[in-house]
């Protein structure tokens, strides 16, 4: 869902036959009396890695009279050669949140009668009782589209994603308080997908062939001693989080996986998607995520730490909807803290996407055939600078 999207072609009949049923579900539930279909399967030039794609267009009648709905499908490769992921883990993940967990953020919001500007925007979801594949809204149909994986997000588009992770965040937090044993039995017990084995560090090492070439001798001789400890630095940060306040985290907050509709050149709306990755965590994770592997130097210097105080506002203001005071749910000492401990996963998230993301569209991987540990990519040149900065970066506040 890109806004380089690839149609690879279409018809009536390229759905493999499992979707296909789920799609007759659909329309049934939906109440058509007659319809037409239209499948097409898509690429997104690397903005997602973990699925085959498809979009699927159904026009008909209904007794309300004639209908259309777009559907966009995230389908599970079979046989995936993915190591560092637990794939089975990853759809289930995203199939409790649109099947189950959404559906109570909704009426949550609802009950707190929180406007639709202050709102945790949530994509429609199809319920199609299918365990390998999501259905929901194609947003494309709409105007939503994304900023390409290789450009610094806009600034605009941080600021209101920055607001939309923290109202994400407090509504883990609201759930927690009025429903302590959903949370208790459903959030506090989800694991994070990845798995910190031989293969990710395969997955390390391999990224570090690409990042080494960016720099200068001196940045390589600094990045060299901190590159032993990239694996114990994340299972840190991501496992081991006694005495740290936690929520639910996204776990894939960059943003590929944050759509934009715009009005002319002005970002007036986000939806975040792509919830396979979903854990219990430190909520500082995710801001993390969403900074280093999408902004360059020059856009942190001017506007990062405006962001980080944005999200911590906007949390505030969103759990007064809830009559909920930020100070006693996320003190900012407690925030301030967590960032400055946690602020070397940000250089890590950096150096392991950065190649990824700027892979050249007709190089990206296929891991149906390779796994995490062994892809080969052919990173643009603007990657350099983006690689220089970010150790830069962290050579001035003292990381590195």
């Amino acid at each position: 869902m890109e806004s380089s999207i690839t149609v690879l072609s279409s018809g009536d009949n390229i759905l493999p036959p499992p979707l296909q049923a789920s799609i007759d579900k659909i329309v049934e539930k939906e109440g058509y009396i007659s319809h037409k279909t239209t499948n097409r399967s898509i690429s997104t030039s690397g903005g997602n890695l973990l699925g085959r794609l498809y979009e699927v267009d159904i026009k008909g009648t209904t007794a309300n009279g004639d209908e259309e709905i777009n559907i966009f499908i995230k389908n599970k490769i079979d046989n995936m050669q993915v190591g560092i992921f637990d794939i089975a883990e990853c759809y289930r993940l995203e199939t409790f949140f649109y099947g189950d967990l959404s559906k109570l953020y909704d009426d949550l919001q609802n009950k707190a009668t929180i406007p639709v500007e202050e709102r945790y925007n949530i994509v429609k979801s199809y319920d199609a009782i299918n365990p390998n594949a999501i259905f929901m809204e194609n947003l494309g149909k709409k105007g939503f589209t994304t900023v390409h994986r290789t450009e610094v997000v806009p600034l605009k588009f941080a600021q209101i994603s920055v607001q939309q992770l923290a109202r994400f965040h407090g509504l883990s937090w609201v759930l927690e308080k009025l429903h302590p044993e959903y949370f208790a039995k459903k959030i506090k017990s989800l694991k994070p997908t990845i798995i910190f084995n031989d293969d990710y560090q395969k997955f390390i090492d391999n990224m570090d062939i690409y990042t080494d070439k960016c720099l200068d001798s001196e940045q390589k001789v600094i990045l060299y001693k901190f590159k032993p400890h990239i694996m114990d630095t994340l299972k840190k940060n991501v496992i081991e989080n006694a005495g740290s306040r936690l929520c639910l985290c996204h776990g894939d907050y960059r943003a590929n996986n944050i759509l934009m509709k715009t009005d002319g050149d002005s970002i007036t709306e986000v939806k975040v998607v792509d919830y396979q990755m979903l854990y219990y965590g430190c909520p500082v994770m995710d801001f993390m995520y969403f900074i280093f592997p999408c902004t360059d130097q020059d856009f942190r210097r001017k506007h990062l730490d405006d962001l980080k105080n944005l999200y911590y506002k906007s949390l505030g203001k969103f759990l007064k909807y809830f009559n909920m005071d930020v100070e006693s749910v996320y003190p900012r000492r407690e925030f301030e803290t967590e960032y400055k401990k946690r602020l070397d996963t940000g250089l890590i998230y950096g150096l392991l996407l950065t190649p990824i993301l700027f892979t050249k569209d007709d190089d990206v991987p296929d891991l149906a055939k390779d796994d995490f540990g062994s892809i080969s990519v052919t990173p643009d040149q603007k990657m350099d600078d983006r690689i220089r900065g970010l150790v830069g970066d962290f050579q001035k506040w003292g990381i590195l």
